[in-house]
């Protein structure tokens, strides 16, 4: 599969996905999931890191000490998603766009403490979730108009923080 076809960019822009806690069953094998993501990753013509951990602190760290060389985050709470609010402040924190996504389209029933500030959000079916916001993030980066960093249009957002619908 050629996704590089829908692209208006040959920027190799490096995203990161965020795995939360409760999440690793629904990933195994995780190397697994990390070839696939590797092969996804080369078909877009973008890096994709992944870091998947039980502990909030974890993700924390990892978002700190990667902000400035990430362009976007993919960011699936798993168990934070009504609790994380320090990940989600620290994504905010980092300036950088990032989509809340979930394996399930039932895990968005109910209410995510991160719908209110991230960029857009994805679901399901299963692993395919984090294809479909890869490809979406990617494409939204290459739009000048929209996310990418060296956009300078009225509405570009490329620091990540939603554009607000009341003014």
């Amino acid at each position: 599969m050629d996704l590089k076809q829908f692209r208006t960019s040959d920027e190799r822009w490096v995203l990161a996905v965020l795995s939360g806690p409760n999440t690793r069953k629904d990933l195994n094998p995780i190397d697994g999931f990390e070839v696939q993501l590797g092969e996804w990753a080369d078909s877009l013509g973008i890096e994709a890191r992944h870091i998947q951990s039980n502990h909030e602190g974890e993700l924390l760290e990892y978002v700190h000490a990667n902000a400035p060389e990430v362009n976007g985050f993919l960011v699936n709470p798993g168990g934070l998603r009504r609790t994380g609010e320090s990940l989600r402040h620290c994504l905010k924190d980092a300036k950088r766009p990032h989509v809340e996504l979930h394996f399930d389209q039932h895990e968005l029933r109910g209410e995510s403490i991160f719908a209110p500030s991230v960029t857009g959000h994805f679901a399901g079916p299963g692993q395919h979730a984090v294809l479909g916001a890869l490809v979406a993030l990617t494409l939204a980066l290459d739009d000048m108009d929209f996310l990418n960093p060296n956009g300078t249009s009225e509405i570009n957002r490329s620091h990540g923080n939603p554009r607000s619908l009341y003014g």
